[in-house]
């Protein structure tokens, strides 16, 4: 009986023992196949605040780099020269593994409805680490992070614009990281497309975009697309979530100042 009750004992042991290790292994699973939303289009976009001593701090910094930055982008006259404002800050690890720092996204001029001169600076300790100018093929008005989606230890920079014109209303975002090469362009997605003011509109003119990644070592992008009615404020799931490709076909131009 003694035996009996040992091999009992002992292969209920090893049968716990099991279903809680197999436990262990899918939570492990499941939490690395997690889907991170790197934006709703059908959400009402928020900008990051921040504080009139950040936003002088760092107005000082762009412009003590002022005139280097105008004789790399002279898209902007002579009368928009003193535009400028800071459109957001995000927290995170920019240029190295655990490092706290701030990413601020600024704007020094237009000179139309979407061209400019704007950019990037990483801040850490009040100590500027990095500056990129960009605007060329359009200026952003926000900015977010993303937690490491390619496992580097650094931070995504997420930046989300808008375009309009001609009665439509588009917006997307772009997502990008600093290396030392300089800014990897992971690419970009359309996340609101509005065609109801134009000559034409579509059956269903307000359309919205879910877009979500799951982590690993070469990201893998999902998207769910809503469409809206005119007059109605539902949103109605018109493709479920499913895999696809950010856009590359336009790479934006930085430029490293520090």
């Amino acid at each position: 009986m003694k035996k009996s009750n040992n091999l009992t004992s002992n292969l209920f042991q090893v049968l716990s023992f099991g279903l809680i290790f197999g436990s262990l292994i899918s939570a492990a699973y499941g939490q690395r196949g997690k889907l991170t939303v790197i934006s709703d289009g059908r959400a009402e976009t928020i900008n990051s605040e921040v504080t009139k001593a950040e936003e002088e701090f760092i107005e000082k910094e762009v412009r003590k780099k002022e005139s280097q930055i105008r004789k790399i982008n002279d898209m902007c006259e002579e009368d928009e020269f003193f535009s400028f404002s800071l459109s957001g800050v995000a927290s995170g690890s920019f240029t190295r593994p655990k490092a706290v720092q701030k990413a601020y996204l600024y704007e020094l001029c237009r000179s139309n409805i979407e061209m400019g001169i704007g950019g990037i600076l990483i801040v850490e300790n009040r100590n500027v680490i990095a500056h990129y100018i960009y605007g060329e093929n359009g200026l952003d008005d926000d900015i977010t992070i993303l937690p490491d989606i390619d496992q580097n230890g650094l931070s995504e920079i997420v930046l989300s614009g808008a375009w309009v014109g001609q009665g439509y209303i588009f917006r997307s975002v772009e997502i990008l990281e600093l290396t030392q090469r300089g800014i990897k362009f992971f690419g970009g997605a359309r996340t609101f497309e509005d065609s109801s003011g134009a000559a034409n509109p579509t059956n269903h003119p307000v359309k919205a975009f879910k877009i979500a990644v799951k982590s690993g070592r070469i990201p893998v992008y999902f998207r769910e697309k809503y469409v809206q009615k005119e007059f109605e404020e539902k949103w109605e799931l018109t493709k479920k979530l499913q895999k696809f490709s950010l856009d590359k076909e336009v790479v934006p131009k930085y430029y490293r100042i520090t």
